[in-house]
């Protein structure tokens, strides 16, 4: 009998661990976190991973058949249930699959804090930074990245797995990164800046940290594929509104925004513009800018 207590025990361990894989999992018994493939930037490696998921591209096969009248909910969305087991967002007549999101992993050290940051590879929603104000504390696009895009992007268990990060708001993120870069914003100054950091799950990259080197990127005016900060928008975004570039070399790419606020007013931030350069602003209540999500994982 005390044998076969034993071996129950032993057994019962046994599933326990096996359920719990490499990764950031939480003792899920799938990994929402998955490695497709790197990317080689000036010699380095950067990892390309999949992460929660959103609706990007659109169902142009008609053999396929969306049914909805089965459907979930997703943060503020509905999802419908595809003929090939998919769920899909419907925006107007169209349907939208929904994805795993990608994200390039920027660094693995996020701040000191051994934690990973990762930014969204392509531009999957469009938002107004704010309707009057740069202050990005208590913008509405903070709101909805830590608000309806987390609740609708990630599962319980990829929510877990989100790491709380102390995001930076001070004059100097506002700045270009590196003492190569010829120009400080108004020698380094901005009274839009905030000395006061936000505790998120999900947040906007700032101007100093989408032109470190370490993480990949060029200087504030480079541009092309050189800056690594060009973006595509989804087929999802479009539909949404979001504004997308025609021009010859840069189709499909568009503007995103960053959190830093200009020095100059109250009411610009900067963004990174379709050719890639980072040191644009643009009046914050312009609702077709993209928004490329960042965050970092425990």
């Amino acid at each position: 009998m005390k044998k076969s207590i034993i071996g129950l025990f032993a057994a019962i361990m046994l599933v326990s661990m096996t359920g719990c894989k490499n990764g950031v999992s939480g003792g899920g018994s799938s990994n929402p976190y998955k490695k497709t493939g790197t990317q080689e930037i000036n010699g380095k490696s950067y990892d390309i991973v999949t992460f929660g998921s959103f609706p990007q591209s659109e169902k142009t096969d008609d053999t396929i058949t969306v049914n909805e009248s089965e459907a979930k909910t997703a943060g503020s969305y509905t999802y419908y249930k595809g003929s090939d087991n998919e769920w899909y967002a419907k925006l107007g007549s169209k349907y939208f699959k929904v994805e795993p999101i990608k994200w390039r992993v920027l660094t693995t050290d996020y701040n000191g804090t051994k934690k990973k940051l990762l930014l969204a590879e392509n531009i999957i929603i469009n938002k107004a930074y704010d309707a009057s104000s740069n202050n990005y504390e208590n913008s509405s696009i903070r709101a909805y990245l830590t608000g309806d895009f987390y609740n609708t992007a990630f599962t319980t268990e990829e929510q877990n797995a989100i790491a709380i990060t102390t995001v930076i708001n001070d004059a100097r993120s506002t700045n270009p990164d590196g003492d190569s870069n010829v120009m400080l914003w108004n020698n380094g100054e901005n009274q839009y800046a905030s000395d006061t950091a936000t505790s998120d799950k999900i947040f906007l990259l700032s101007e100093q940290e989408v032109t470190k080197d370490d993480y990949g990127f060029a200087t504030y005016n480079a541009y092309g594929t050189d800056s690594t900060r060009i973006r595509k928008v989804t087929a999802f975004a479009r539909e949404s509104g979001t504004w997308v570039s025609t021009d010859s070399g840069y189709e499909d790419g568009g503007y995103w925004w960053l959190r830093s606020p200009i020095y100059t007013n109250s009411i610009t931030a900067r963004y990174v513009y379709i050719y890639g350069y980072a040191y644009y602003n643009l009046i914050v209540n312009y609702a077709y800018m993209g928004v490329v999500p960042a965050l970092c994982l425990n």
